[in-house]
């Protein structure tokens, strides 16, 4: 559209007041100068927040990996107790049936590792029988026993400076090793395996254990040993890092309880003899109920959280927070999340103080600059001022001289700028030019972008329908070669049995007519579940799902697209009547995906998971859809299967494989 730039702009009365030109040179003299001065301050805000920013990510990272490192010695330390008193069982140099063998057992190792990070090793039996031996609050090492001679009451024993039981130092209540957390978990993981954090049977802190079954020589199960960690040191050591002025660092699970913290409130509440764990969030520190419900805000499920995060966030009182989050695991059942939060007024203080003296002086310079303006301004203006009134004159005695008065010129006058108004009439005969350029110019842009517009959603169109919608970017992007090798995926091939001898019979167009009307429903189902056709060949058909976009439900994805596809083939009825039928196979595991040629691209997989999924219909039946062992890993507890038993496949051997006969009942209801 032309723009709107008219005559009339100028064309103004004779009696509006014009600007001096004197107050044109100083005001936007004025306004450059304190333009510079906002930006110079602001600049100087900006740097030393940015400095900041990167000061602080440094720092937190750097509390961060102290506090990994040194919960990974911390956790390492019971992995070496058990296996030493897993090889001691083992190897026979303990007698399972002598607590007194057991305990002193125990307490010949104990100087071997600090109590910091071992607060307790113990065996618990299948037939109920415990002894330990334990650091407790008190600083002293005791031995602790339950089972007949006991009366499955927990009791325990003060050491004399042998490590040999003393003295009866009490009995609490009754005791079942069994019954505890730590022998259930390690029964259900039947390896080594970290339990969820629990209260302590005697004293009021929360710890784990790193539990871990002991066998036979024949593999018949004696028990649990286990060595305790207790959650308090966590807390000493945080505390004991420095991390600014008032800034914080806590640990909690993906749950959202807390772990342990820097601050002096402990990750629980005594209710009577029941120790509850506290969230994150319900904790009476404001800064880490904060920045607990932010990252719970920010992310979906704090198991989202990957490593090393880099956020930031205002707290309720409009304060800005930094953050450093990181996601680290030390092994089976232990997953924690470590949070550094420093507050950026902890660094920003002299930075503020920095920025405003520099405000000062700015303005300081800004009025300098001021009155040096009005002084060059005035002297300036005055030669001007002096040679507009000769130009006046001169202009009015050759009016006079030369032009009659049947004569119409136009007389156009510019509002602000008194000096300019012998330039207005110019301006505005070159606006008029300018406006009429413009329209047809514009006119003719935009017709060539409208066409130019349709001629490039035709060709995006026609490359979308060739290769998928990132591939495509990619390309877009003049990349020169595009591949990815994929750790899992699940690709499907199928294939119209007895097609070919159809083909022989029928008409070119009819058979063409039919293929395409098979294919177009496939596609219809390709669609529904999210998947990537790759390619059809002669009336085989092959899809792959997790690709290019990752997903998590690639299997079960293709498992529901084979199901489909053989209801769907049906509904095509052959030249004699009965309905098609499909031959499939499916296999998950690594491809490498790519696009290939020069001229006419093509999207396709590569790899042996390919090769096999394509053995799997080759050797499949009519009607059945034939996956590997890999495949029927992950989908048979959604799916229903029948085994297939061993069949030999070239180049591969014998393999296992299965039928995908449906889905399982509770899925076909819902």
């Amino acid at each position: 559209m032309p723009i709107p730039w008219k005559r009339s702009r100028l064309n103004l009365a004779p009696q509006a007041r014009s600007v001096p030109l004197r107050i044109l040179l100083v005001v936007p003299f004025v306004v450059q100068v304190f333009g510079t001065v906002g930006l110079v301050g602001w600049l100087s805000l900006r740097n030393g927040q940015q400095a900041v920013e990167q000061v602080t990510a440094s720092l937190r990272t750097e509390i961060s990996d102290r506090i990994d490192q040194q919960l990974q010695r911390y956790l390492d330390v019971p992995l070496v107790v058990n296996q030493v008193n897993a090889n001691a069982i083992l190897m026979g140099y303990i007698d399972l049936d002598d607590s007194a063998s057991l305990s002193q057992h125990f307490w010949n190792h104990h100087d071997l590792f600090p109590s910091l990070e071992v607060s307790a090793m113990y065996v618990g039996r299948i037939n109920g029988e415990f002894t330990g031996l334990g650091f407790q609050a008190n600083q002293q090492w005791e031995v602790g026993r339950s089972g007949d001679e006991t009366g499955r009451i927990f009791t325990s024993y003060a050491l004399d400076k042998l490590g040999r039981p003393a003295q009866v130092l009490g009995q609490t209540r009754f005791y079942d090793p069994r019954l505890r957390p730590w022998f259930r978990s390690a029964m259900q993981a039947r390896e080594p395996t970290w339990t969820s954090i629990y209260p302590d049977f005697k004293e009021r802190r929360l710890k784990v254990t790193l539990a871990q079954p002991i066998y036979t020589m024949e593999r018949e199960i004696l028990g649990v040993i286990g060595t305790d960690f207790v959650l308090s040191h966590i807390n000493d050591m945080l505390r004991s890092l420095q991390v600014s002025q008032s800034g914080q660092t806590f640990i909690l699970e993906s749950s959202g309880l807390l772990v342990a913290t820097s601050t002096e409130d402990e990750p629980f509440v005594v209710e009577g003899d029941r120790v509850t764990r506290l969230a994150a969030a319900d904790v009476a520190h404001p800064l880490i109920q904060d920045t607990a419900k932010f990252l719970q805000a920010q992310f979906n499920s704090l198991e989202d959280i990957g490593r090393r995060q880099q956020l930031e966030f205002r707290d309720r009182h409009g304060q800005r927070q930094l953050v450093h989050v990181d996601s680290v695991s030390y092994g089976r059942n232990l997953n924690w999340l470590i949070v550094v939060v420093i507050p950026e007024s902890d660094f920003m203080g002299q930075i503020y103080a920095n920025t405003r003296t520099t405000i000062a002086l700015c303005l300081l310079a800004l009025l300098a600059a001021t009155l040096v303006g009005l002084l060059t301004a005035r002297w300036i203006t005055y030669p001007i001022l002096q040679l507009s009134e000769a130009s006046r004159t001169l202009a009015d005695s050759a009016a006079r001289a030369s032009l009659s008065h049947s004569e119409t010129l136009p007389h156009i006058q510019a509002r602000n700028i008194t000096e300019l108004r012998g330039l207005a009439d110019a301006f505005n005969q070159m606006a008029d030019q300018l406006q009429k350029s413009f329209a047809v110019l514009e006119q003719r842009v935009a017709e060539r972008t409208a066409e130019l517009l349709s001629e490039q959603q035709k060709s995006e169109q026609l490359l979308l329908n060739i290769l998928p919608q990132s591939i495509a970017h990619q390309l877009k992007q003049n990349q020169t070669s595009i591949a990815s090798a994929v750790e899992e995926a699940t690709i499907l091939f199928a294939d119209i049995v007895d097609f070919s001898p159809l083909a022989s019979r029928l008409p070119a167009t009819e058979l063409v007519e039919l293929l395409n009307n098979i294919f177009c429903a496939f596609d219809h189902l390709v669609e529904k579940y999210r998947l990537e056709k790759i390619k059809t060949i002669g009336d085989a058909y092959m899809v792959v799902g997790g690709l290019p976009v990752p997903r998590a439900d690639h299997a079960e994805a293709i498992a529901h697209i084979a199901l489909d596809m053989q209801d769907t083939i049906r509904t095509f009825l052959r030249d004699d009547g009965e309905p098609f039928r499909l031959r499939i196979g499916i296999n998950t595991g690594p491809v490498v995906a790519g696009v290939i040629g020069s001229k006419k691209f093509i999207y396709d997989l590569w790899g042996d998971a390919v090769n096999v999924a394509s053995r799997m219909e080759s050797h499949g039946t009519s009607d059945g859809i034939q996956v590997t062992q890999s495949t029927y890993e992950l989908l048979h507890h959604q799916f229903v299967f029948e085994s297939r038993g061993m069949i030999h496949i070239k180049g591969k051997g014998d393999m296992q494989t299965y039928w995908l006969m449906g889905r399982q009942a509770c899925l076909e209801s819902a």
